[in-house]
């Protein structure tokens, strides 16, 4: 295994672990180093996995480096000349990482690798920019915050979505890649809420869709459903104010509340989404945001390799 390729910074991990908070937006170098200690110090670990690495290898070298990996929860993956994985689990097995690619990280990653390791933080690096592109959907948006582009099916990468909680909930039935999601228990801003422009009929010949096409009466639906949402806020702010704790007055909000989240995700379970969700059988909220990643980063039709 020789140099290797990265997707990521220490800003990343801290990104991914403040969008708990709404602060994804934060730099602050200080406070930023004190939160990456806490989270591998009380091993929250998911944040870590939004950092990716891909080693330049045989098959023969895959094989052989695995077969010292003695724990169960460590994923490895190779693909198409590389070795594939993320930093949670290259923390896991950092006696087996190549010296020089331990050296490749401590200048890539210094404020991390320093506190895996133990030594003085004397540095610290940042994206370059918050996201390479963003869209817009009718419920939400997307950006793209970075890639790592080899040509396999393992290729990854990173995106940041804001989409009603529904919509969210259908994303992450897509579980081979990481999340890391904007929480009510830790945040009391005023949440903000997707509500249609029109309502649609159900679908006559699929019971889990629906019609675009405006139904009637919707006008007077929409109206009590903007009634109801504005109560339930009411409701959460007063019990707020009452000292009801945040996990449980997050309770009355409703699925149409919008959420944030930082999915990474290699391009093998990426082709699955766009495959399932840009489809005339998805829900259209999802459906938008499966077309513009589509149209964005392109369809391999890597995920039809596999039989499920």
């Amino acid at each position: 295994m020789t140099p290797f390729h990265l997707m990521g910074s220490d800003h990343r991990i801290v990104r991914a672990a403040r969008v708990s908070f709404a602060k994804d937006d934060l730099v602050d170098r200080e406070r930023d180093i004190k939160l990456l200690r806490y989270l591998y110090q009380n091993k929250h670990a998911s944040p870590f996995e939004h950092v990716i690495i891909a080693l330049p290898s045989s098959r023969e070298e895959y094989f052989q480096w695995v077969e010292k990996i003695t724990l169960p929860t460590c994923l490895v993956y190779y693909a198409e000349g590389y070795t594939w994985l993320n930093l949670r689990t290259t923390i896991n097995i950092w006696e087996l990482i190549p010296e020089e690619v331990k050296e490749g990280l401590r200048a890539s990653l210094p404020a991390t690798i320093s506190i895996v390791e133990g030594t003085e933080v004397r540095g610290y690096t940042v994206d370059e920019q918050k996201v390479m592109w963003r869209e817009d959907t009718s419920s939400g948006w997307i950006g793209l915050v970075d890639k790592l582009e080899l040509g396999t099916c393992m290729d990854h990468y990173t995106f940041v979505v804001e989409c009603p909680l529904f919509v969210a909930r259908q994303w992450m039935r897509h579980r081979f890649g990481s999340f890391n999601e904007v929480s009510r228990r830790y945040v009391s801003y005023e949440p903000s809420f997707y509500i249609p422009k029109y309502l649609r009929p159900q679908a006559k010949d699929n019971k889990q869709a629906s019609e675009d096409i405006p139904m009637p009466e919707w006008a007077h639906f929409l109206k009590e459903w903007d009634r109801i949402v504005k109560g339930t806020v009411e409701l959460y702010n007063k019990m707020i104010e009452k000292g009801v704790a945040k996990e449980l007055a997050r309770g009355v909000l409703p699925q149409t509340m919008k959420t944030r989240f930082y999915w990474t995700v290699p391009r093998i379970s990426l082709d699955n989404f766009i495959s399932l969700r840009d489809s005339p059988h998805a829900q259209k909220e999802i459906r938008e945001f499966a077309a513009i990643i589509k149209e964005r980063v392109g369809y391999r039709g890597t995920d039809r390799r596999m039989r499920l």
